[in-house]
């Protein structure tokens, strides 16, 4: 039996974290969601199985989305991240502190339904095995 895949949304935008749970609960996800950085941490803590994936939002009002990643990848090392914004990737860049976003999964809002799906199986498929 194949294990239902489980993703956190962390977005302070009710309509989009709506938006996104809705989407994913259609394509028969497991959706966790918080509309804060303390809330996501919380769920993230006591979620006694497996996080496969955490949606944040670049900005969380207290906390960067990014920071609430690597607080979680501290206790889940295979947590996979995907970062949504409002703001185009190459703007965030240049404000700074984002380092780690530069080298992750990114985003744009608005997206399409279709453009997160692709993202996120992309993002979650296994990789591929090479032969030698």
């Amino acid at each position: 039996m194949k294990r239902l895949r489980t993703i956190l949304i962390a977005d302070d935008e009710p309509i989009v974290r709506n938006l996104i749970v809705v989407v994913l609960s259609r394509e028969g996800y497991s959706v966790l969601e918080a509309d804060t950085a303390a809330e996501a941490l919380a769920v993230s803590n006591n979620c006694e199985g497996i996080i496969d994936l955490l949606i944040a939002d670049h900005s969380l009002k207290t906390m960067m989305g990014w920071q609430v990643a690597e607080k979680m990848c501290e206790a889940r090392p295979d947590l996979k991240t995907l970062y949504i914004s409002g703001y185009p990737l190459e703007k965030l860049a240049q404000e700074g502190g984002i380092g780690v976003v530069t080298n992750a999964n990114f985003l744009a809002k608005p997206f399409s339904r279709e453009a997160l799906i692709v993202k996120i199986r992309d993002i979650l498929q296994p990789p591929m095995a090479t032969s030698n």
